[in-house]
């Protein structure tokens, strides 16, 4: 059922839960996977604070967490499949002429060095460089709501080209290093060429600088709103003109003037607000539409 379809009907989440359920069983073989990968979703939704496997198990009145560790480290199921199959429950209801689809990354911060993918480099979760993983993700947003619809793990250069590390993580041997914009692009096109609805795509900066991913946005006919940084005189705009490799500049002097003070939610840092406005370009002979940030607004003065 549609999003758009629940209106004025009176439907019990608990029963569309048993139906998302049914709905991915198909990616575990075994009756015994299934009921665990529903305690597992169960625990996920609950109000469980930690979510390990003792703690889900408890919250599911099981002795032992072994099912549920059981599910998530030995069990022989395609979490690329399960992934296909939760996007397809998503778009279903959330697909929209007027859908967004976004893309951006985020750090996992960690103490060991065993992770796939762990190492020294920037986290935006810390806002600065720690030892972590980074995920990229996209995710599709709609006037229905929002979900997270497709994922990549980062692996570094040092985990890509060390064969004894990437033997004892188990790294799958068709992974091969790729630049985060280069993964971005991949799923982009992966869920365009789905034939879903989507009008807009949104990008931060180290995306929108990427060629490639630019220009794929273009060819797909939706329009890149991607992020940047607004100077006290010019602004570089992350989207390239056609035929050059740099930046297209613009004097954002005059834009500056109408920015709005805008809450953009809470960062490691605390809460942020922005000066944010947008200018139009065009990259590759299609309009943009590109935003500029201008940092935290200044103190008003007495």
């Amino acid at each position: 059922m549609a999003v758009s379809d629940w209106a004025g009907v009176q439907s019990d989440w608990r029963d569309a839960l048993e139906g998302l359920k049914q709905f991915i069983g198909p990616v575990f073989k075994r009756s015994e996977q299934r009921a665990s990968a529903g305690t597992f979703i169960d625990g996920l939704l609950s109000g469980v604070e930690r979510k390990t496997g003792w703690m889900l198990a408890e919250e599911a009145a099981l002795a032992r967490p072994y099912r549920i560790q059981s599910l998530l480290g030995r069990s022989s199921w395609s979490a690329d499949a399960f992934c296909d199959r939760v996007r397809r429950y998503a778009l279903d209801a959330l697909e929209d002429p007027g859908g967004i689809l976004i893309v951006d990354e985020t750090g996992f911060l960690k103490k060991g060095t065993h992770s796939v993918g762990v190492g020294r480099q920037y986290s935006g979760t810390a806002g600065r460089i720690e030892n972590s993983q980074i995920g990229v993700f996209a995710s599709y947003a709609s006037r229905w709501g929002h979900a997270l619809i497709e994922r990549r793990l980062y692996l570094p250069k040092a985990w890509a080209e060390d064969p004894a590390r990437r033997a004892k993580a188990s790294v799958p041997e068709d992974i091969a290093f790729a630049t985060k914009p280069a993964m971005a692009t991949e799923m982009v096109a992966k869920l365009l060429n789905k034939g879903r609805p989507c009008a807009f795509m949104l990008a931060d900066a180290v995306y929108g600088s990427d060629t490639r991913f630019s220009a794929h946005a273009g060819g797909a006919r939706a329009s890149l709103r991607s992020g940047g940084a607004l100077e006290p005189h010019a602004a570089v705009s992350r989207g390239m003109a056609a035929g050059s490799d740099r930046p297209r500049h613009h004097d954002c002097r005059a834009a500056a003037r109408g920015l709005a003070v805008s809450q953009c939610g809470r960062r490691s840092q605390g809460p942020t607000a922005f000066r944010l406005g947008a200018r139009s370009i065009a990259p590759y002979g299609r309009q943009r539409l590109f935003p500029l940030a201008a940092g935290p607004p200044e103190p008003a003065r007495p």
